[in-house]
């Protein structure tokens, strides 16, 4: 038996024994927690889905795709307390995983999480840490752009038109929220230095472009 606790408020900190943290996963939210989280921050979201920029991984087998999830999910079930997401990225549906952040040490946090999205192939991972304003973070982690990222600040809550690059999350009154985070793909950063960039527009396109071939096919 799976038993799915509700986090209601985000006001713990300081997570420390692997045991504690695993027996919480996987956890639902309720809408208030999600929304402190967005607005604060403090969380990653990370996948082990298809990398729509390396086509011998983007035409990996769902039974491929999901041997690598529940690999990734042994990786991060005694290290954070995490929440199953629907998510959207560049028009390819994946299962992802909201994941609490520590907020002890940001810097070895981020380097572990881009070291997860490398392990499992992942095009980016997002990394928001603690601070107000949060920074949104997309980490490019395989590819031309590897150790590079793009940010951004705020969200959008679901609309009508909302089809792509969106997360939705379970909370524990049996709904779901959706949102979209906000980030500049104009400007590239490659550590602290910005530099105003249109490549970032045009490979998102053919991301884009490629999800779509395969979903024709």
């Amino acid at each position: 038996m799976i038993i799915f606790y509700c986090l209601l408020f985000t006001t713990f900190s300081h997570l420390t024994t692997q045991e504690w943290i695993s027996s919480l996963n996987p956890i639902t939210f309720s809408r208030r927690a999600v929304e402190t989280l967005l607005k604060h921050g403090g969380y990653a979201i990370i996948s082990a889905g298809r990398n729509p920029a390396i086509m011998t991984d983007l035409y990996l087998t769902d039974s491929m795709i999901e041997q690598r999830t529940a690999k990734l999910i042994d990786d991060i079930q005694d290290a954070y307390v995490y929440s199953s997401v629907i998510g959207s990225y560049d028009g390819g549906i994946e299962q992802s995983f909201l994941l609490i952040l520590h907020n002890e040490s940001p810097k070895s946090e981020l380097q572990e999480l881009i070291q997860l999205g490398e392990k499992y192939n992942q095009d980016s991972i997002i990394y928001v840490k603690k601070s107000t304003p949060p920074v949104q973070k997309m980490v490019y982690t395989t590819g031309d752009y590897r150790g590079r990222h793009v940010r951004g600040t705020g969200y959008e809550k679901s609309q009508p038109n909302m089809t792509d690059n969106f997360s939705r999350i379970q909370l524990c009154s049996n709904g779901t929220f959706e949102f979209m985070l906000n980030f500049n793909f104009k400007y590239m950063y490659r550590n602290k230095i910005p530099f105003r960039t249109d490549q970032l527009v045009d490979y998102h396109r053919k991301n884009q472009e490629a999800n779509k071939h395969k979903c024709q096919n």
